[in-house]
């Protein structure tokens, strides 16, 4: 049974909310509404927006006029821009509301996926592998530098859409006109970043869990090197890049934790004292609470944070206003 059964706006389920989160008989989307009875709108008797992901994790927000009893994890059937397209319903309620923008001209949704849609869907699931072949063959020819990552019919195959990645601008062209001629239908090429390429394609992480670009995350924001600078990591470690070739999203969270433990810390090239006599930090450990000290006879000599104090330096004594302005004139003089 899919979730939302229960007739609630969302996914179905024991929550802390009363309004449901998925439970673990959910199907493979997942979502948890958070929001408090509170904060629902009583006057919106049916959640007319539907949140719909397709394949490659694709989302998108359509309208359910038709008041069609969906949930969260049911396939149903939507217009497209040219046509019907096949997908599965994420989110359903007044979550959609608050996170989709302000659009009239969203899609509708038509109907439930039957046992009919879903062998169709199936169908072209397999096709995809071939046109992803045949576009590669064209591509190999044309010997263009772009790597071909991806293939997705839509439902009623009036639109066929190859995903690719390239270091510069190619023109695709020749290639669109010779695939629209072999498959008799549009064909369009997309461009995709490298995350947008892991993201696409999923994986595993280094802590063993799916990507977060290819999971639960909708957008995918900018990781600056700035932030690795901060935490003090090398820019050169492998360990800071992730399957697409770039730095890892995991910087951006716990960037604010590791600038909140920093704080703790003297700033590198400080002045400190320590039991061995004083000298400058050359690096600190946050996991262990250790700071590398340069002693002023050059060695480097590792202590907890508690065991060193700071040297601060002393400011020359400040000058008043009328003893600065009677040595001006002096000199003037």
């Amino acid at each position: 049974m899919a979730c939302g059964a229960n007739g609630a706006c969302g996914c179905s389920g024991s929550s802390l909310t009363g309004y449901g989160g998925c439970n673990d008989s959910c199907p493979s989307v997942q979502i948890f509404d958070w929001l408090p009875a509170s904060s629902k709108n009583p006057g919106r008797d049916h959640c007319d927006l539907v949140e719909v992901v397709f394949k490659g994790r694709r989302r998108k927000v359509y309208q359910n006029k038709q008041k069609i009893p969906v949930h969260a994890g049911d396939d149903i059937i939507v217009s497209a821009q040219r046509g019907l397209d096949y997908g599965q319903v994420a989110l359903t309620g007044e979550l959609v509301h608050i996170r989709a923008r302000q659009n009239p001209n969203y899609g509708q949704v038509l109907r439930l996926a039957s046992s009919n849609d879903r062998s169709i869907h199936e169908e072209n699931r397999e096709a995809e592998k071939e046109a992803l072949l045949a576009a590669k063959s064209t591509v190999g020819r044309r010997q263009l530098p772009i790597k071909l990552v991806d293939a997705e019919w839509q439902f009623d195959r009036k639109r066929l859409s190859i995903f690719y990645t390239s270091q510069t601008r190619v023109t695709m062209r020749p290639v669109i006109s010779e695939l629209c001629r072999h498959f008799e239908t549009r064909v369009e090429f997309l461009r995709l970043s490298p995350r947008e390429e892991s993201a696409r394609i999923g994986g595993l992480g280094v802590c063993g869990r799916e990507l977060c670009c290819s999971s639960w995350m909708r957008q995918i924001p900018p990781v600056s090197a700035s932030a690795a600078k901060k935490m003090h990591f090398p820019l050169t470690s492998e360990r800071l890049t992730g399957r697409c070739g770039q730095l890892k999203c995991c910087l951006n969270y716990e960037l604010e934790q590791y600038m909140k433990i920093l704080e703790e810390f003297p700033r590198k090239n400080a002045k400190v004292d320590t039991s061995n006599g004083p000298g400058r930090v050359r690096s600190m450990n946050i996991f262990s609470r250790t700071v590398r000290v340069n002693l002023n006879n050059n060695l480097i000599e590792e202590f907890d944070l508690q065991d060193i104090t700071y040297i601060k330096k002393k400011r020359p004594p400040q000058r008043s206003r009328k003893s600065a302005h009677t040595k001006s004139r002096s000199k003037r003089r």
